[in-house]
């Protein structure tokens, strides 16, 4: 039976990790975030490809991809269902192991009462928690990585016969095996170390961490590195064999991660010789603790350091203590981890990176928990005291901290710079709006990416799967109303339709509701009764392959055209219209295009619906001479190498010609 004295570290850390699920689990279905980021849908679509049966090392979709986390999360969207909550939850779950893998790992190194409070710190900083609750990848880096730092020092402890002070201590006992094929510690330190390259890309600083540890053990411990070779080479060997794939993979395809390219500025600055750009983002990198973290509101609060002064302060104390100790292989350890983990930013633009310097997260709150843990023994009443001032300042700083957190978390990030914008706020208060009016049976929405990444969003958060969607980006003079009784048309309020057809909304008769669930998300819903009567000028009945119907155009004043059409069938490709002004001897002086330009992740979905009229307001370009337009439609992705494929006519033509007038 275990003593009060025993069970006071499972309570502790049962509470923590309470405290932690609760940071990562309340409010997450929209809450914070306020809605779903491109980067979230992204992985969703991957996921999807996943699970049709398309496997992969590495996807080079949305910027290129690693595939673990995305076999994490395909399976739990295979086992619970497509939305939101379902894509953050290995998120959440991964930052909450990765305390329990910090107080691990720490008891090993320092003792309990440091692990606790290092897993306690851990458990309600802003930082991990607001990754631990995005549909990102990068959370699951700290936590395999970590299990590998676990497992390296469960192997070295065990196997030698000094401590991880360096001081001599007696050779610990292992404990039986379950099975006598109980992997070696050694064997699952590189296995994870291999697995970690799988998660993000920030894990490539972990080779090179590994290469200085090794190096710094062969040359200080040479003594205790001899007597572990074995060991060594097992976790080298099986580190490399893991890595292999993902290594001959963007060794094949040096392609497949083009997003370096667009980051790597003070990389190619050093390779250059000039060292200002490096040495400027170290120290940001060295202030991201105390002072002044991530510049992007998109990871996080720009103007929040990772700790606050007081505990900022004892973050770089223990950064000092770590230095004035480095002989020790554990304080090393430490030293080591925190610089290479930080390198990804160093080399790359936005420093400080939180998200590219995530690696540090395992051991982020140990340099604040060894001063902490000093600080608790100075009592010079007695031992109890000084126990009791640790316990009572970890809790002070659970709670200061928890708090802290909250307000960041639920308060100023949502509504922040363009947290609204990037997380589709709009677009998750549209869902809810569409989810609460049982009388509709269609609607259009304007979005910025009506042709890749508006309607996988729309599906991700609606919980109606029955009410179909058209989507049209209103900036290209585009109005879309649904074939619907009434027909409702929903934009973000940041995102207005063209004037033209704001005032003929009007002439319609539409109601103009300006909806404001949340003040900072607002937006509008226009109603009609019913699909208005084609009022154009110029009547027209032309059909373009089984899809699109011209049904009138009309000329206005100073080159404007007017243009109706409806879908007749549901596009199965892409979809672009162009419009070449010609002069009288047929010569193209202009061109004009409009609706799906093609992506370069080759991102497409379709997002029209049968019955759909598509309202079209063009501004030509101003030439001399201009006799007549050219007007059709082709597959945008038929053009490499060409030549593009053309929708036709009913009398095989390729476009049909409009007198300008």
């Amino acid at each position: 039976m275990h003593s009060p004295k025993t069970r006071q570290p499972v309570w502790a850390i049962t509470f923590i990790l309470l405290v932690a699920a609760a940071l990562r689990l309340v409010g997450l279905n929209n809450v914070s975030p306020p809605g779903i980021a491109h980067d979230e849908v992204a992985n969703w679509l991957i996921d999807r490809t996943l699970l049709a049966g398309e496997h992969a090392i590495y996807f080079s979709r949305a910027y290129g991809h690693e595939a673990g986390f995305h076999y994490l999360q395909a399976g739990f969207v295979a086992l619970i269902g497509d939305n939101v909550l379902v894509l953050r939850l290995p998120s959440a779950f991964a930052g909450l192991l990765g305390v329990a893998v910090t107080f691990a790992l720490t008891r090993k190194l320092f003792g309990k009462n440091v692990a606790l409070m290092a897993a306690g710190l851990l458990a309600v900083l802003f930082w991990p928690v607001f990754y631990g609750r995005l549909a990102l990848r990068a959370i699951l880096l700290p936590l395999v990585a970590g299990l590998s730092a676990y497992f390296w020092w469960q192997a070295w402890l065990e196997e030698g016969v000094n401590g991880c002070g360096g001081e001599r201590v007696k050779k610990q006992i292992t404990p039986s095996p379950l099975h006598p094929l109980t992997p070696s510690p050694y064997l699952l330190s590189g296995l994870f170390a291999g697995l970690s390259l799988h998660t993000y890309m920030a894990a490539r600083a972990l080779p090179i961490f590994y290469g200085l540890w090794l190096g710094y053990l062969a040359l200080f411990h040479w003594r205790d590195f001899r007597k572990r070779w074995r060991g060594i080479v097992l976790f080298v060997v099986m580190f490399a064999i893991v890595a292999a794939p993902l290594a001959i993979y963007l060794q094949s395809n040096p392609g497949a991660e083009f997003r370096l390219g667009e980051v790597d500025a003070p990389l190619q600055a050093l390779l250059a010789g000039d060292l200002q750009p490096v040495l400027e983002n170290g120290l940001k990198l060295l202030g991201m603790f105390g002072f002044v973290g991530d510049p992007l509101w998109r990871e996080g609060v720009p103007t929040a350091a990772v700790f606050e002064p007081i505990v900022a302060l004892l973050f770089y104390a223990g950064l000092l203590l770590c230095l004035w100790r480095w002989r020790q292989p554990r304080y090393a350890f430490l030293l080591i981890w925190l610089a290479t983990a930080v390198t990804p930013s160093l080399v790359t633009i936005n420093a400080p990176s939180h998200i590219r310097s995530i690696l540090v997260l395992p051991v982020l709150t140990l340099f604040p928990a060894l001063v902490m843990h000093s600080l608790g023994q100075l009592s010079t009443v007695s031992r109890y005291l000084s126990t009791k001032s640790s316990k009572r300042l970890l809790l002070t700083l659970l709670l200061f901290y928890a708090s802290r957190t909250s307000v960041l978390l639920f308060s100023t990030w949502p509504n922040g710079g363009d947290v609204p914008f990037v997380w589709q706020a709009a677009f998750t208060e549209m869902a809810d709006y569409l989810d609460g009016r049982s009388d509709l049976t269609a609607a259009a929405i304007a979005g910025w990416s009506p042709s890749t990444m508006d309607s996988p969003t729309m599906t991700l958060l609606r919980q109606r799967d029955d009410l179909p969607l058209s989507h049209f980006d209103p900036q290209g003079g585009t109005l879309i109303l649904p074939n619907a009784k009434p027909v409702v048309v929903l934009r973000p309020s940041d995102l207005p339709l063209d004037p033209f057809w704001e005032a003929q909304l009007s002439n319609w008769g539409a109601r103009i509701e300006p909806l404001t669930p949340s003040p900072l998300h607002p937006f509008t819903a226009y109603t009609l009764p019913q699909q208005p009567p084609n009022q154009l000028q110029n009547k027209m009945d032309i059909q373009f392959g089984d899809e699109l119907r011209l049904l009138g155009y009309e000329w206005l004043a100073d080159g404007e055209l007017l243009l109706l059409w409806r879908v007749m069938a549901v596009p199965t490709s892409p979809r672009q219209l162009f419009a070449h002004t010609l002069d009288a001897d047929g010569n193209q002086l202009a061109e004009t295009y409009r609706f799906d330009a093609p992506d370069p992740q080759g991102l497409w979905f379709p997002h029209w619906q049968r019955g759909d009229l598509i309202y079209q307001h063009l501004t030509l370009p101003a030439v001399d001479n201009a006799a007549q337009l050219r007007l059709g439609w082709f597959d945008p992705t038929t053009c490499t190498p060409g030549p593009c494929q053309n929708l036709r006519t009913g009398d095989g033509s390729e476009f049909v010609l409009l007198e300008v007038e």
